[in-house]
């Protein structure tokens, strides 16, 4: 098909399922949704009252108290489905381009399992392949990492994010999808663009120790606000307003 009829066919199909969306949220008495992008889309879509629910983080389970490793190689971790749209072969230009710049002393610590794990394996010199984990074994995993790596453009919220978090571990994330909504640029994390900004900033963090000390700091704290006590307040704020209506 020329590119015309097909800009025009895919302009017609997302019209379509917009409107579709709109009719069925438009149902509802009021709307929550998990970030702030999808709550302007919402709140237009339905001219309904939408609120920011973000999710929250288990601050007991993830605890950079699990920790058991002091030294080491500097790790970089990634927990998720290993799959082609978490976007994870970008984790192999980062480790060549690591190299590239003479950084040595570093592993990937992925934990998660998908189609994607063979070629991982096949592409990075440096990693090691848990599987899937859980409970204490996932937050020993997270405590033992010093700098979250997470290249998905497709997730809305990011639950691993807050996890990271928790466990005193800054992250670095793409500036598409929900997980950027939840990172305070230079502080508890950074937010690339571009694959090629995502690997500098994977760089700059860790070049800077004093940098990337005061980002785990930082993260850890910003958790703290965001436990699940203090979201199921703004939930039950939600329903009080519902209910008023």
């Amino acid at each position: 098909m020329p590119d015309a009829p097909k800009q025009g066919a895919a302009d017609w199909a997302e019209h379509s399922i917009l409107q579709l969306i709109g009719w069925f949220y438009g149902l509802a008495r009021v709307l929550m949704a998990p970030n702030q992008a999808l709550v302007d889309l919402l709140a237009h879509l339905t001219g309904k009252q939408t609120f920011l629910m973000q999710r929250g983080a288990d601050t007991v389970l993830f605890n950079p108290a699990k920790r058991t490793r002091e030294d080491g190689p500097f790790t970089l971790g990634y927990v998720g489905r290993v799959t082609p749209e978490k976007s994870v072969r970008l984790l192999a230009d980062v480790e060549r381009s690591l190299i590239a710049s003479g950084i040595q002393d570093f592993r990937f610590l992925i934990v998660g399992d998908g189609s994607e794990r063979e070629w991982l394996q096949s592409n990075l010199k440096n990693a090691d392949f848990a599987g899937v984990l859980s409970g204490e074994a996932l937050a020993q995993a997270y405590a033992n990492m010093d700098l979250f790596v997470f290249p998905s453009e497709t997730d809305t919220f990011g639950n691993v994010i807050l996890e990271a978090f928790a466990s005193g571990v800054p992250v670095v994330v793409t500036a598409s999808g929900g997980p950027k909504f939840l990172v305070r640029e230079g502080d508890t994390g950074m937010v690339a663009p571009t694959p090629e900004a995502f690997i500098s900033s994977v760089q700059q963090i860790m070049a800077n120790p004093q940098l990337h000390a005061r980002m785990r700091v930082a993260a850890r704290n910003h958790a703290l606000s965001m436990s699940w006590d203090s979201v199921f307040e703004k939930v039950q704020e939600v329903y009080r307003v519902c209910l008023s209506m």
